[in-house]
């Protein structure tokens, strides 16, 4: 499976980065700059993509996201499957969590759009 990740700050996306290689070594994980996602997502082909801002573009590329925002000091994350992580401080689990679920749906795409068992699921 391969994730890409083009969130903001910078920083943050490394350690995604790192973590994923490390807890996740099967996955094939690629960083790119956010202003450069618009082009690569739809080259890459990835399976999931972990950014700062959703775009019609990008929901075209992949139907698996997960939008990771800073502000006010606060990470913010809304998925394409679960919607907005009702953690006031989400963690690594969350990222690790919306990327085993994004794999078990590349697996079997028939249940790409039943989110139903997804913990905080919705149609």
């Amino acid at each position: 499976m391969r994730v890409l990740l083009a969130n903001e700050p910078r920083s943050h996306r490394e350690v995604f980065a790192g973590a994923l290689r490390a807890l996740r070594p099967h996955l094939e994980v690629i960083t790119v700059k956010p202003d450069a996602l618009e082009g690569e997502a739809p080259r890459l082909r990835p399976d999931a993509v972990v950014c700062s801002r959703v775009t019609p573009g990008l929901k075209t590329a992949t139907g698996r996201w997960m939008e990771v925002l800073l502000e006010d000091g606060k990470l913010l994350v809304r998925t394409s499957d679960a919607g907005r992580s009702r953690d006031p401080n989400p963690g690594l689990d969350v990222l690790l969590q919306f990327v085993d679920r994004s794999e078990k749906q590349a697996e079997n795409p028939s249940q790409a759009n039943d989110t139903h068992n997804t913990p905080g699921g919705r149609r």
